[in-house]
C-alpha cells in the first residue's frame, strides 16, 4: 500500500496490520523526521521493533543532485525552485546531457561530496591518504625506499617524499621500493 506525497510514503504488508498500527507507525517516522521512506513488514511487530529496525539499518551516503535540462525554457526556474526546496542541504549540478553544459563541472562535484582524491597510481583513496596508503602496509613497511610526487603545488617537481608524505586531488606518484 503507498500513500501520496503529502504523508510519509509507506509499503506495508498491510493484512497484518491494522488501521491503528499504521497510524501509529506513520506517526513514529514523523516524531524523528522521517519524511520519505519505504518500510516493509513482513509478519507481526511490535512499534517498539519497528523503531529499532529504523535505526539499526539507516545508512547515510553522500549524495549530489543532478539537475538536467537546464537548457530548456523552463529550466533555469525549474533550479531555482529545487534549490530552495533543497536549501543547500545537498550539492545541485546543473547540466544538460542535450548542450553538454555544466558537464565539466560534474566530476569534481562528486570528488568533492564523496571526499575522494585521485591517485594515478591506485583506485581513489580518501582525503589526508599519505603514499604510505598506496600500497599493502606489511610488504610496504619492508621494502618502500621513497617516492616521487608530481604535483603543481610543489617547488621542484618531480620532489621526493617519504612515506607519510600527504597527497592532494591529480597528485601523481611513482614509488621506489628496495
Amino acid at each position: 500500500m503507498l500513500f501520496n506525497a503529502s504523508t510519509v510514503p509507506l509499503s506495508l504488508n498491510t493484512s497484518c496490520l491494522r488501521a491503528r498500527a499504521l497510524k501509529d507507525i506513520k506517526a513514529l517516522l514523523k516524531s524523528y523526521r522521517v519524511t520519505d521512506a519505504v518500510v516493509k513488514i513482513y509478519g507481526e511487530a511490535a512499534l517498539d521493533e519497528v523503531e529499532e529496525a529504523i535505526f539499526e539499518s539507516t545508512v547515510y551516503k553522500p549524495a549530489v543532485i543532478i539537475a538536467n535540462k537546464i537548457d530548456l525554457k523552463r529550466g533555469k526556474t525549474n533550479l531555482k525552485m529545487l534549490e530552495a526546496y533543497v536549501n543547500n542541504q545537498l550539492p545541485i549540478v546543473a547540466v544538460s546531457c542535450n548542450t553538454r553544459q555544466g558537464l565539466d563541472t560534474l566530476g569534481e562535484a562528486l570528488f568533492k561530496a564523496l571526499d575522494i582524491i585521485r591517485a594515478y597510481t591506485k583506485e581513489p583513496n580518501k582525503k589526508d591518504a599519505t603514499v604510505y596508503d598506496l600500497d599493502h602496509p606489511q610488504r610496504f613497511q619492508r621494502n618502500f625506499s621513497f617516492a616521487k610526487v608530481w604535483a603543481k603545488r610543489l617547488i621542484f617537481i618531480p620532489q621526493k617524499v617519504g612515506s607519510t608524505f600527504t597527497l592532494e586531488d591529480e597528485d601523481t606518484v611513482e614509488i621506489h621500493m628496495k
